[in-house]
């Protein structure tokens, strides 16, 4: 029987062991967020490959599995399926109410490139013009002919070719179409490459403003005005050569409301506490922002994303310390006035039972020393005559019930005590 209990404890032993570490090693695993973060090679994917870089570095609990994907349509309906995490969308994708905002990542700039020299100066000299726009059914197209209708151009009155960005350039750079239009980050690889590859050429370049960006801002709240400052591509020769008024969209990093928050607070968390180690990777990481609602975004933030943000904002506590102090001091004075008042009743309850209880002991002396029958008689009914007295009090709450319970004891002593007299006297 020793051996046995002895061999029961230890396998009892051996299983909680194990129980604790394979429920160790399970909460150690970090959680993995799977993100559909655009075209492979866009901005939006390589600077999330970078986060997820980054994340492996300065963070033991989440990690990014980074996906290529079509555009931010697609995005969504893969985050709103559950498929996947994350997303970056334009901030001008229609979304459903379950979609939260993580972090503003970077504008992307509506840019109409041109030849300098050429018959295009700004949006109405389109006309009988053959421009290159973004493919059919993305983003960058629908940006284009907001544009368009902002200016009341007639879609007849220019020719174009929708095509991707690649061939768009191509077709530009050899001359086969007059402009074209594209909707990029000032720092985007394809964008660059276009301006090397024109250079290499001869090809001098105008950057197109959109001058009424401000008004279409207004009619489209998801756009806001930007500027393509002079020398942003090149300092010598200049490109461009002025400042140069346009649109920009925001790409937006969201995630599904259900998305686990404590992960989401980490990603969020690494992002911006890390920014130098991103710069070093993608200068354009230095647009990362959070709360801040002069940047395009009407999503509501995630849980856990608004839990990193709102870190350093003070507790409800904090923020109303002096009219909670003032509460608290009205109470305690109330509190302290209340207890004066029952000591103050307590006290005035006491002394009438030390009066009921004196006459009482008034009564049981006198009894003592009577020697008439006649006398006791009379002392009976007063003694009757100050019970009736004390229960009135008592039904006017003048007496607390321990002070009759207390009274109660006495009378009875002295009532027994004039009958023991009166017993003595037949």
């Amino acid at each position: 029987m020793r051996v046995a209990v002895i061999l029961i404890f230890v396998a009892l032993l051996t299983v909680l062991g194990g129980s604790w570490w394979y429920f160790t090693q399970i909460n150690s695993q970090p959680t993995v967020l799977t993100v559909a973060a655009g075209p492979r090679g866009s901005d939006s994917f390589n600077l999330l490959s970078e986060v997820g870089e980054v994340l492996v570095r300065h963070s033991d609990n989440v990690r990014l599995d980074v996906q290529p994907s079509k555009n931010s349509s697609t995005n969504i309906t893969l985050v709103n399926s559950g498929a996947f995490d994350l997303a970056t969308i334009s901030s001008d994708t229609p979304v459903s109410k379950t979609i939260r905002l993580i972090a503003d990542l970077f504008p992307d700039y509506f840019i109409l490139i041109t030849k300098a020299g050429g018959e295009i100066n700004d949006i109405p000299s389109l006309r009988g013009q053959r421009i290159a726009i973004p493919e059919d059914g993305s983003s960058e197209l629908l940006a284009f002919w907001s544009v368009i209708d902002h200016y009341d151009l007639p879609t007849g009155s220019f020719d174009f070719v929708s095509t991707g960005f690649e061939e768009g350039t191509e077709l530009f750079l050899e001359g086969r179409v007059d402009g074209v239009f594209l909707v990029r980050s000032l720092r985007d690889a394809s964008l660059l490459r276009l301006i090397e590859n024109a250079g290499l050429k001869n090809l001098a370049l105008r950057f197109v403003p959109i001058d009424q960006a401000a008004a279409i801002a207004l009619k489209r709240p998801f756009l806001n005005p930007g500027i393509v400052v002079r020398g942003s591509f090149d300092g010598n020769p200049v490109l461009p050569v002025r400042d140069v008024e346009t649109v920009t969209v925001h790409r937006l990093l969201v995630s599904n409301d259900k998305a686990d928050a404590s992960a989401i607070r980490e990603l969020t968390r690494v992002m911006l506490e890390n920014r130098l180690d991103l710069l070093t990777r993608m200068p354009l990481a230095a647009t990362i922002v959070g709360a801040n609602n002069e940047r395009g975004a009407s999503l509501p933030f995630h849980d856990g994303a608004a839990s990193y943000y709102n870190r350093d904002a003070p507790s409800f506590l904090q923020e109303n310390a002096e009219p909670i102090a003032l509460i608290v001091t009205l109470i305690a004075m109330l509190v302290s006035g209340l207890l004066a008042l029952r000591s103050r009743f307590s006290a005035t309850q006491k002394n009438r039972l030390d009066s009921y209880n004196y006459q009482l002991l008034d009564i049981a002396e006198e009894a003592q020393k009577s020697s008439s029958l006649s006398e006791l008689k009379h002392l009976k009914k007063k003694l009757f005559s100050i019970l009736e007295t004390v229960v009135k009090a008592l039904d006017t709450d003048d007496l607390t019930e321990e002070g009759f319970q207390s009274f109660s004891f006495l009378w009875e002593s002295v009532r027994e005590t004039i009958n023991d007299r009166v017993g003595e006297l037949k």
